[in-house]
Formats: C-alpha cells, structure tokens, sequence
C-alpha cells in the first residue's frame, strides 16, 4: 500500500497526489513514470512521476480525472493508500546523461501545453540543481489551468506564461510566444523540449523547423 501524504487541486478535474514510494523515490530520473491501479481488477494507469523527494520517500504525481479510473483514484483522501505503484519506468531524460559543462553551453527551453507541465518540472528541477538554466513557456486555454506555475517560477530561469485568452501572462498560444521570444526579443535556443496536446507539439516542432531549433518531443501518449 502506498500511503497519499498530500493531496491538492491544481486546476478544475486535475490533481496533484503524493505519495509514499520510498524504493521507487530512490532511483527515480527526470521522465521516467509510474503505473497505478486503484484495485486488484483497475485499469495500469500510467502517469508521470511530476517530482520525488528521496530523503523523504515521496513521489509525486498529476492526475487528470477524466476516466472511472482517475476518478476512484483522485476521490483517495489524505491518509488513504493507492494499493498498487510500480516504477519507477521508461528511459530517463537524455540529457541526464549528457556532460553537465556541455549542458551549460546550450540555450535550452522547455515548452509545455496543459498538464505537459508535470513532466516538464522535474526536467527543468534536474538542471536546475546542476546548475544549468533553462526558459519555460507554459500554455493554458485560461489562468484557471495554467499548472505548476509556482513549483515551475523557482527553478526556471525565465518562465513564460501564455493563455489563450490573455487572461494571464502572454495573449496567444505557445507558438505565438516562441515567436515573440526568438523573432522580437532576440532570444536564441540550441534545443527546445516540448510536452504537450499532440497538435500543440506538431506546430511547435514546425515553428522550431523554420528557426533551426533542434526539438525533443514527447510521444508518450
């Protein structure tokens, strides 16, 4: 059993959990993920692993209830346990294996849309705590679902805000603001991660073609 420590609404319909995984806390990486059933007989939820804390044997994760499964889950209250975590899974952020002085020569920004900021933050958390900055623009249809935003403002060197409707941050979407950013403030990026909706990461990907940006996106659906 696997004991939820804290439990936090982010957004409408989606939740932040932590929760008690001491072994799986121990040997996490930046993108890697858990999968989570609520009973014996539950769908494997897979869900990523948004942040760990090795010292206090916690991992933390983002969960969208959209399906009967999400909803048992996210109905857990504090003091409640998930009867079954395995992890942590999948290969770890490439960059974790790359030279932390070469990782310090490059421009990097992280460009999330949605609840792509769970799996962002422990990246940019990652680089941060080796001492390599890196910008983040996170997306959101409005102010109500922009996620993280705090978490993401401590360890970022420049975070981006940008809402479809201008009601927080940038007026426009993140393709708009990588525009601002590379055509009208005079930013320059080695490589752009994006983790997001399938058609955001598309025209990120073709934005980040015109410029000459090497681009990391997540297939992870």
């Amino acid at each position: 059993m696997f004991k939820v420590i804290e439990k936090r609404l982010l957004a409408p319909d989606i939740w932040m959990m932590n929760v008690e995984a001491p072994r799986v806390a121990r040997s996490a990486q930046p993108g890697q993920f858990v999968i989570v059933r609520v009973c014996e007989k539950g769908e494997r939820v897979p869900l990523t692993i948004a942040d760990y804390d090795r010292e206090k044997g916690t991992v933390m994760m983002v969960v969208q209830a959209v399906g009967s499964s999400t909803k048992k889950m996210v109905a857990i209250e504090e003091g409640g346990s998930l009867p079954d975590l395995a992890g942590p899974l999948g290969q770890p952020s490439e960059f974790v294996k790359e030279d932390v002085g070469k990782l310090k020569e490059k421009q990097i920004l992280f460009i999330a849309g949605g609840v792509g900021a769970a799996p962002v933050y422990p990246q940019v958390k990652w680089l941060h705590e080796h001492g390599v900055g890196a910008d983040v623009i996170v997306g959101a249809r409005s102010a109500d679902f922009v996620l993280m935003e705090e978490e993401l403002g401590k360890v970022a060197r420049n975070l981006y805000i940008a809402t479809d409707g201008g009601m927080a941050g940038f007026h426009g979407n993140v393709t708009a603001m990588l525009k601002e950013l590379v055509e009208n403030r005079g930013e320059k990026y080695d490589e752009v991660i994006t983790i997001g909706p399938m058609v955001m990461m598309k025209f990120v990907a073709l934005a980040t073609k015109g410029n000459g940006i090497t681009t990391v996106a997540s297939l992870n659906t």
